[in-house]
């Protein structure tokens, strides 16, 4: 019996398998590419932290805001004397003494970048009160000093007051019969903003 040989392709068969190499190679070609990961969200903005003069404050996260608007020191006396209406107490009367003490404050927290009721000279806000026009300890009066940073508008500072329960009961003492606000700003700070009010038992 003699040896057989295989019969060469038609030409039919030759085309399929070419035709089956390409697919192969086009097969291989078509490798997936990487995914790049979705972008991850930015943590939200921290609410503003309040400061009263009983403990010193938690230090929120920096958060310089807008400079602009100039906020109202007067609309905060008009919206704290109706949150104490609407809690049956009488209006707070702005006191000159008061406001130069918390002018000055805020100034000095906002050129110096820190929130405490210990200022740049060491003074507590007793001695600073009575350094600058308002003694408390020879009118034989309550005083008292809220702080407030990194808030813009005097909304947004009466609102951190009124959620903080210390903040929020200097707000309606009964003992209290005058006050004084101050507020500063420097973009080079760490809040931004900086916002005091000292109350006082006399309205002098």
């Amino acid at each position: 019996m003699g040896n057989h040989v295989p019969a060469p392709p038609r030409h039919g068969q030759t085309d399929v398998l070419e035709a089956l190499k390409a697919s192969i190679a086009t097969l291989a070609l078509a490798t997936p590419q990487p995914v790049a990961p979705s972008p991850t969200l930015a943590p939200a903005t921290p609410e503003p932290v309040a400061a009263s003069s009983a403990p010193e404050p938690a230090a929120p996260e920096p958060v310089p805001p807008s400079p602009t608007p100039v906020p109202d020191i007067g609309e905060l006396v008009t919206l704290i004397n109706g949150y104490r209406s609407e809690n049956g107490l009488g209006p707070l009367v702005t006191s000159p003494a008061l406001t130069q003490a918390a002018q000055w404050m805020s100034e000095d927290m906002a050129g110096n970048g820190y929130l405490s009721h210990t200022d740049s000279l060491g003074r507590g806000n007793l001695g600073r009160l009575a350094a600058l026009g308002y003694d408390c300890t020879a009118y034989n009066t309550w005083c008292g000093e809220n702080l407030a940073a990194g808030t813009a508008t005097a909304r947004e500072t009466l609102d951190a007051w009124r959620n903080s329960s210390g903040h929020n009961d200097l707000l309606l003492n009964a003992d209290f019969a005058a006050l004084g606000i101050g507020c500063a700003y420097n973009g080079d700070s760490t809040y931004g903003w900086y916002w005091v009010i000292e109350l006082g038992g006399e309205a002098r």
